[in-house]
């Protein structure tokens, strides 16, 4: 019966930890205040579903296996080439700081509580951590400056190792009642943690890279890596896993096999559900009783100290001679909550205690000391960090920027039409060095980065802070899809945009994001016709009433103010445009087929059949893309003609093929010589249009055929075409 009571809680704390952390996410609360308040209401001194006392020996089992793969999930977003490069602050309150706030904590506790030197050591040692997996959640919401959120950032990922060993230490020391047996303990955990996460983690990487695990189940893989790096440790000393599984992610991360990304993302899902998971147990074992012990003997004191006293001096003393002004000095004396690493260590030190005849100290002061710090921290800092930030003139303004991923000649000309200086700033982000070369040298912002790595851009690419919109506009549709999915997890969907054409099979509820330009060609051939001059952008204010000119006009961003909002395929314009709003459109003039003309020219075919005048066609079109197969072309003229005749009556047809390689349309006029008669034909057709578009082309394809049609309805203009000795005649012929 036990057991099932045990199943019980674990499986009820899993669940409802999830749960909590979705609807903090969803009321932009921090996490860690719902699961707080979650662990004290489902505990015994709430409605009592959870009891983690029915786990008996296999909670301190759970615990510290919990806190291992949340160590080596933040070991693997390290960057050591960022934190070499990073500031003196944060060097500084990785070793002053921490000494500061370590033996400051310590002397309060032993002042207030009039505990034992080496028992306040160890209270002490458990608040130095801060944690990223509240530091980062913070940051994101409140969006203070870059400088100041890189400071916190590596402070709260880089602190949570040198906390738990220097806890681990105190630990020892209490426990053994000395440095006699402390500190030969902790050596041992320190080599042999080190040698473990370093053969562990080098293996997993060599794996990785020698393809030996299979896609498919890589995350399964780096999972099962962890826990066994952790269990091996702790057979050799207890509590020497957390290093281990720390120095194996931190190879692992710094190795970067390709499917990292992968395991990053996976690894963030699984700390989520232990964060959760581990608050809830660990709050339901508190009583409201120590806490009002806590008060009585003075812990309101200790908060005091440790907030307003113990922080400032640190952030004072690492940021002496630095650069820092007064109010950045102000708000990281101001931000510095604890974690779920704090806490679980906490509690496990507590049951450790407890199970001793004669404890070292006091178990529950223990506990009651540090969650009285993170509800403090978590609760005032936390939620006040934002009006705080504010109030000093640190926070940055809501993203606002947009990002291009593609910089070619459309995104460039696409990026200049939205740059407004002070007010909209746009990135450009590509692999090709030519493009990105370009876009920097017309003045426009550009960087060459792989867009698939939206994670590591969105997170340490300084020049991206301000990004708060996506546009994937690569010609490949596939390529944008993932692109979308990817941008979509660091930013909502519905700021994530990609082109993503009318008759793209894939169905709409499967994207991330929203699809744009869905009526235009691809982006590469957008890019020829306003280098042609046969497109160009528009802005339009609107006004009540009011409708687009006739013509080929489509319709991009609506910009109201200092923002822009892009125009989803599904959306009505005169739904989402209000008066005075400007209106961004690209214009496709007219004129397809003389454009298309300019490029070719008048041939003299000499056939017997369809079959002998498609395949002079495919040689002519060879000429002009060499990588093309003739059998292809003719197997393609074939099938058009096939499915779609393109006979216009009056001896005149249309043969018309897209092509890959292609980046503008071309327009053949072939005169036959003795005439082609076909079956269902009165007339023998002695003229043919041979129009070859780029992939991707349809609407120019369209109009071009559309144009075709339109001119040789007039007898004079077919005569006209008909007895044209030159392109320089035709074009004269369908311009009048």
């Amino acid at each position: 019966m036990q057991d099932s009571h045990g199943l019980w809680a674990l499986c009820f704390a899993l669940g409802s930890g999830c749960f909590l952390t979705v609807f903090s996410r969803r009321l932009h609360l921090p996490t860690i205040v719902l699961l707080l308040l979650g662990g004290f209401t489902l505990g015994p001194m709430g409605i009592g579903v959870i009891d983690p006392e029915t786990l008996g020996e296999f909670l301190p089992i759970i615990v510290s296996l919990a806190v291992g793969l949340i160590l080596f999930e933040g070991a693997l977003t390290l960057d050591l080439k960022e934190f070499k490069q990073t500031s003196t602050v944060i060097k500084r309150l990785l070793t002053v700081g921490v000494l500061i706030t370590w033996l400051g904590s310590a002397f309060t506790a032993y002042l207030v509580f009039e505990t034992t030197p080496s028992f306040a050591l160890l209270m002490g040692s458990l608040i130095i951590v801060t944690g990223p997996t509240v530091i980062l959640p913070l940051l994101r919401r409140i969006r203070v400056q870059q400088n100041l959120a890189r400071i916190l950032h590596w402070e709260g990922v880089l602190i949570d190792t040198i906390g738990v060993f220097i806890a681990i230490l105190c630990f020892e020391w209490v426990v053994e009642g000395g440095g006699s047996v402390a500190l030969p303990n902790f050596i041992i955990r320190i080599i042999s943690g080190i040698i473990i996460g370093v053969i562990g983690g080098f293996i997993i990487y060599w794996m990785m890279r020698k393809d030996w695990v299979p896609n498919n189940i890589v995350n399964a893989f780096a999972l099962a890596s962890a826990v066994l790096i952790f269990g091996a440790t702790e057979l050799i000393k207890p509590e020497a896993g957390l290093l281990s599984v720390t120095i194996a992610g931190l190879i692992v991360g710094i190795k970067k096999p390709r499917q990292l990304r992968e395991i990053k993302a996976f690894k963030a899902e699984i700390v989520d559900l232990l964060i959760g998971m581990l608050f809830i147990l660990l709050v339901a074992r508190l009583e409201i009783e120590q806490f009002i012990t806590f008060f009585e003997m003075g812990g309101g004191w200790v908060l005091f100290s440790v907030i307003l006293l113990i922080r400032p001096i640190s952030v004072v003393v690492s940021a002496w001679g630095t650069s820092l002004n007064f109010k950045e000095k102000a708000f990281l004396s101001w931000v510095a909550p604890r974690g779920v690493v704090a806490a679980s260590m906490a509690s496990l030190f507590a049951i450790s205690l407890s199970s001793q005849e004669t404890p070292a100290g006091d178990p529950a002061l223990l506990e009651s000391f540090v969650y009285s710090i993170i509800s403090a921290t978590v609760l005032i800092q936390g939620l006040s960090a934002g009006i705080f930030a504010n109030f000093l003139g640190l926070q940055r303004p809501a993203p606002n920027d947009w990002i291009i991923i593609g910089a070619h000649h459309f995104g460039r000309e696409l990026a200049r039409k939205l740059l407004r200086e002070d007010e909209q700033n746009v990135i450009l982000l590509d692999t090709n060095t030519r493009n990105i070369a370009l876009a920097q040298r017309e003045g426009i912002p550009a960087i060459h980065h792989d867009g698939m790595e939206a994670e590591e851009l969105y997170e340490n690419e300084q020049a991206l802070c301000g990004a708060g919109y996506v546009l994937a506009l690569t010609d490949n549709v596939e390529l944008n899809q993932i692109l979308m999915q990817r941008w979509a997890e660091e930013l909502d969907s519905e700021k994530v945009f990609g082109w993503i054409p009318i008759n793209n099979s894939k169905q709409e509820h499967q994207l991330k994001g929203q699809s744009v330009f869905g009526d235009l060609s691809r982006p590469s051939v957008i890019g020829s016709e306003l280098l042609q001059r046969e497109s160009s952008f528009e802005t339009v204010i609107w006004e009540e009433g009011k409708s687009l000119a006739s013509g080929d006009w489509h319709p991009l961003f609506i910009r109201r103010g200092k923002s822009f909002k892009a125009i989803p395929r599904d959306s009505s314009l005169k739904d989402m445009v209000k008066p005075l709003d400007e209106v961004i459109c690209l214009r496709r003039y007219e004129g397809f087929l003389m454009r298309a003309m300019h490029r070719g020219d008048i041939l003299e075919v000499d056939c017997e059949s369809t079959q002998s005048l498609y395949e002079q066609l495919a040689e002519i079109e060879m000429e002009h893309v060499p990588s093309i197969l003739e059998e292809q072309v003719v197997n393609e003229l074939n099938e058009q003609s096939r499915l779609f005749p393109a006979h216009l009556g009056h001896g005149i047809a249309i043969a018309h093929v897209y092509c890959q390689n292609l980046d503008h349309r071309i327009c053949f006029v072939a005169h036959l010589k003795n005439g082609l008669l076909t079956r269902g034909l009165e007339d023998a057709i002695d003229l043919v249009f041979f129009i070859i578009s780029p992939k991707g082309d349809s609407d120019g394809h369209l109009a071009t055929l559309a144009e075709i049609a339109k001119n040789c309805r007039s007898p004079l203009v077919r005569e006209q075409i008909k007895n044209a000795k030159s392109v320089d005649d035709i074009i004269i012929a369908i311009s009048v």
